[in-house]
């Protein structure tokens, strides 16, 4: 069905979306200055990252308004049970309820509080109704963690005295937040309507092997590295969005900055009197598209809930694309021996969930006699899910002594460096001195703990594919079990394309084979054909001639006989019926709840939101949506 675009439940509903985050204008930005001069005074800082939470979750709360304004007003594959789920007028207050309600979002950084102001309007029902599970927890976990994240980061991009090392994060130049924002605007005019979703959760480049290149600034000054698959001088991208399958995340290409040398205290050298170095930072670009996260996300969710969204991917080809984009990540580094820089590209298992990457920033990075560094991330790590080789690993790099009101102090015994096997070229941990295990003594194990906790595997076998699998097998056995065959075009009709699922040969002719069942099966009078008709006009007209009522009241009256009976049955009652949804995976770029308040460590800096933070959020919606279960 068609909804009317005068409607009244569009009222709220902007004509363009418009990024929150200041960007590559920052430096001369008035508005951005003027919007951060209200926080002044004590907690200066928390003000600020409120202010740029709150625009955050407005912002996502305005670009769903707008996808699914396109979706009612021109896709026509929009059933009328799922248009009342998705926004209604609340009897009670003869307000717009559902998504297309406008949230009055507090002024907070608190996650809890952004659910509650969610939950009030009834925007977690609506989500929870077409979505394949609970998404507002995640939603809130994003604009929080960009808020407490990137605010101070903006606010170091308007203050000429801070030096360029506290931009290091940041993607190289300046962060541009008109990308972010085109991406949304593109998915919005182009896609939101359409039948074809495969390029949004599409590898960004082309298949290519990366590579090592000098990043610089604007004024050509190096400042650091980028690993990026290069067609010639310029980075290979192929115009498709990058979203991540069945997760809030996005890729992008790398880059890596060093750290500036900490305090001299806080120095540690091996016996050859060279330093202990620290890793710099690895950043992961695709981070930076916050509003594209939060859209596409909710997005994916739909399309793994079942209906007609849900063939608005062609499967086979996603799984092949993200295969052959990783296998080429993954090689390539490797091959040329950069295997660190695939931390943020390793799926890493924390409290029971797949998540997107981890961090080394900051972490000990351990050097060999030749003036080489020893790798985390080895051919190894792929096999049995570990950092380093057994042989690489210590549990001692070097020692401190601690002693009780005097500062800590590396011990006398200084560590070696580590040496490689010449026949293997494989590195080899220095011997454990016994004398440092000691009272008084703290060990400094290499690889930290902390990475040890986790188990790594490939991004695209632990998150990317198994949502794609998903899905692909969803697609299949709802064309069997519902009436979704009504609802899609597994051919072109007119200047209408065919849905993007049906470049399948043999899933195209499962739907057809379906289409030609459901004429004849009791089913048939269930199916709504205002929007059959709006999708295939040809298949509506065959289904009216087969006896199925043309409006509401008709099938209504039709129901009562039907319910009960051989019309509940599915078209094809041998095949399985669909399996649960997945559970979200991948975490998210920024973690409002970082794992040192679930007993992690501190040096991680901004983790991924896990199952734990999640639950929380979810638990207020849960109970503020019972109490006002009867206003619609």
């Amino acid at each position: 069905m068609l909804v009317n675009p005068n409607s009244r439940l569009f009222d709220r509903v902007p004509e363009l979306f418009v990024s929150p985050f200041p960007g590559a204008d920052a430096y001369a930005d008035d508005a951005f200055k003027a919007l951060l001069s209200r926080a002044s005074g004590d907690g200066l800082r928390s003000v600020e990252q409120a202010l740029i939470t709150q625009a955050g979750a407005e912002a996502w709360n305005q670009a769903t308004q707008m996808v699914w304004k396109q979706k009612a007003t021109l896709a026509g594959d929009l059933l009328a049970d799922v248009w009342s789920k998705v926004s209604w007028i609340d009897k009670r207050t003869d307000a717009i309820a559902g998504i297309l309600a406008e949230i009055p979002f507090p002024l907070t950084t608190d996650p809890e509080q952004l659910v509650g102001a969610i939950a009030n309007m009834a925007v977690d029902l609506a989500l929870d109704a077409i979505t394949a599970v609970p998404v507002v927890g995640w939603i809130a976990g994003i604009v929080v963690g960009i808020g407490k994240a990137i605010a101070p980061i903006f606010k170091d991009l308007i203050d000429p005295q801070v030096p360029p090392e506290r931009r290091a994060v940041l993607p190289w130049r300046r962060y541009n937040e008109a990308l972010d924002q085109d991406w949304v605007r593109s998915f919005i005019r182009l896609e939101a309507s359409g039948s074809d979703w495969t390029g949004t959760f599409s590898p960004p480049t082309e298949p290519k092997p990366w590579s090592l290149a000098d990043g610089v600034d604007e004024d050509g000054n190096i400042i650091g590295q980028v690993l990026a698959p290069f067609s010639g001088k310029s980075v290979a991208w192929n115009g498709a969005y990058g979203c991540l399958p069945g997760t809030f995340r996005v890729a992008g290409i790398l880059q890596y900055r060093g750290r500036p040398q900490p305090p001299d205290s806080a120095l540690r050298y091996y016996n050859d009197g060279t330093l202990i170095h620290l890793y710099g930072d690895f950043t992961q670009t695709g981070d930076f598209y916050p509003s594209l996260q939060q859209l596409a996300g909710t997005t994916w969710q739909q399309i793994a809930a079942g209906g007609p969204d849900t063939y608005k991917v062609d499967c086979a080809a996603l799984e092949k694309l993200w295969r052959d984009w990783f296998t080429a990540l993954y090689t390539s580094v490797l091959d040329q021996g950069h295997g660190d820089w695939l931390l943020g590209y390793l799926a890493r298992e924390v409290h029971g969930e797949w998540r997107l990457g981890a961090s080394a920033s900051g972490a000990l990075r351990a050097e060999a006699t030749d003036g080489t560094t020893v790798p985390l991330v080895t051919r190894a790590t792929f096999k049995d899910g570990t950092l380093a080789t057994p042989k690489s690993r210590t549990l001692c790099m070097y020692s401190d002594r601690v002693a009780k009101g005097k500062p800590t102090t590396q011990s006398g015994y200084l560590p070696n460096k580590w040496s490689r096997d010449p026949r293997t070229n494989e590195y080899i941990a220095p011997p454990l001195y016994a004398q440092t295990r000691g009272d008084g003594f703290v060990c400094f194990p290499w690889p930290p703990a902390e990475l040890l906790l986790s188990q790594f595997k490939r991004a695209d076998d632990a998150i990317v594919l198994p949502a794609v699998r998903a899905v692909a097998q969803l697609q299949r056995r709802r064309l069997s079990r519902s009436l979704d065959c009504a609802y899609v075009r597994p051919e072109a009709v007119g200047d209408k394309p065919a849905y993007a699922a049906f470049r399948d040969e043999s899933l195209r002719a499962h739907c057809i084979e379906m289409r030609k069942r459901l004429l004849k099966h009791p089913s048939r009078m269930l199916v709504e054909y205002e929007t059959a008709r709006e999708v295939d006009p040809e298949y509506a007209n065959a289904l009216k001639e087969a006896g199925v009522p043309t409006n509401a009241i008709q099938r209504g009256a039709v129901k009562l006989n039907i319910r009960g009976s051989a019309g509940a049955e599915p078209l094809d009652p041998q095949a399985p019926a669909p399996e649960r949804p997945l559970r979200l995976q991948g975490g998210l770029p920024f973690d409002p709840a970082p794992e040192r308040h679930r007993g992690g460590p501190r040096w991680l800096g901004p983790a991924v939101l896990g199952g734990a933070a999640l639950a929380t959020t979810i638990a207020v919606a849960v109970g503020v949506a019972k109490s006002r279960a009867n206003t619609r």
